[in-house]
């Protein structure tokens, strides 16, 4: 597939992404509407942590299960040697980008209400700071999951050399100099909270090209001054329409953001999961039902990071061992 179409698939999983993250969104907001000021904690309980585990739970299934068809629809027109393993979308649910089970997102989101309402703040603001909250952390590991998910089957497809970021306005000043940008396949996904961007498979060929619509300086031209000041500040906007460089502006003031996955988790490691029986040493534990592995799992995005500069036979291989490969 030539590299024109490649960002317009792009946008189209990105869409895609954002309907899940707004269909679960609004799931975790009427949720939220149930809780009663006079009795926080039950409520809280009963109506709201239970909504919040599922709805991320379930978007995060829905967000990675795009990755397969994607990335597959982007190299349609490469040719292959064996057809690639797919990802499993059920490995990337059930857990936090950094390998939390999903349930303390709800223990952390009550203890910070609480933390609100005991410096201070009223009930109403601190419930309204606190849906907040809750909705940037249900769109924050919904996204998270497709992103890894797409890395993961881009890194499995080896057709693919690596990935361009793709990012469409509105978009924080350190996205927009991210964009358009390649990276090798085995590198991380910079993301910060609720960050929207998406990223597009390319071929070695692609990697010589460059979309010029997905590029720092066509973004910045595309806002208007009014939102070049809001988000550059007057300054430094004034200056990169003067032609001071963008990535030199932002860069000036802004740190690096983070990559996504430094952890691991305990998701899947029973006789009952595929990562469990792939990694094996199963034994029986207090507590568990199900023998488990005496390995420690790490996420996708840590798997990542830690084969960063290993062979991708080597790469693809440890994704299949702890199961977020067929």
């Amino acid at each position: 597939m030539t590299t024109a179409f490649a960002p317009t698939l792009g946008i189209d999983h990105l869409d895609s992404t954002q309907a899940i993250v707004r269909r679960e969104v609004e799931q975790v907001q009427r949720a939220w509407r149930g809780l009663d000021p006079e009795g926080l904690r039950p409520t809280f309980a009963a109506k709201v942590a239970p909504v919040l585990v599922s709805a991320i739970s379930t978007g995060q299934i829905n967000a990675a299960a795009l990755a397969a068809p994607y990335v597959s629809d982007v190299l349609a027109d490469e040719p292959t040697v064996a057809q690639p393993p797919a990802v499993i979308p059920a490995a990337f649910a059930g857990v936090t980008t950094t390998g939390l089970p999903l349930a303390s997102l709800a223990d952390l989101l009550f203890v910070r209400l609480l933390a609100d309402i005991g410096a201070g703040m009223s009930t109403a603001d601190a419930l309204l700071s606190g849906l907040r909250r809750a909705l940037t952390y249900t769109a924050t590991e919904i996204t998270d999951a497709g992103r890894t998910a797409t890395h993961v089957q881009l890194i499995a497809d080896t057709r693919a050399a690596g990935y361009e970021r793709v990012v469409r306005l509105p978009a924080c000043d350190r996205c927009i100099i991210l964009a358009g940008r390649l990276y090798r396949y085995s590198q991380g996904f910079r993301r910060h909270p609720r960050c929207d961007c998406t990223m597009t498979p390319v071929t070695r060929e692609q990697w010589r090209e460059e979309n010029l619509a997905n590029h720092p300086r066509a973004l910045f031209d595309a806002m208007t001054e009014h939102d070049q000041n809001s988000r550059f500040g007057a300054g430094n906007a004034a200056a990169i329409r003067a032609g001071a460089d963008l990535s030199q502006v932002v860069n000036a003031r802004r740190a690096a953001m983070p990559i996504a996955g430094r952890w691991t988790t305990t998701q899947g490691i029973s006789s009952r999961g595929l990562a469990g029986i792939r990694m094996g040493q199963l034994r029986t534990q207090p507590g568990h039902r199900y023998r488990m592995s005496q390995f420690a799992r790490p996420t996708a995005g840590q798997l990542i990071g830690d084969f960063s500069g290993a062979s991708r036979p080597e790469l693809i291989a440890a994704l299949r061992r702890y199961g977020y490969l067929l």
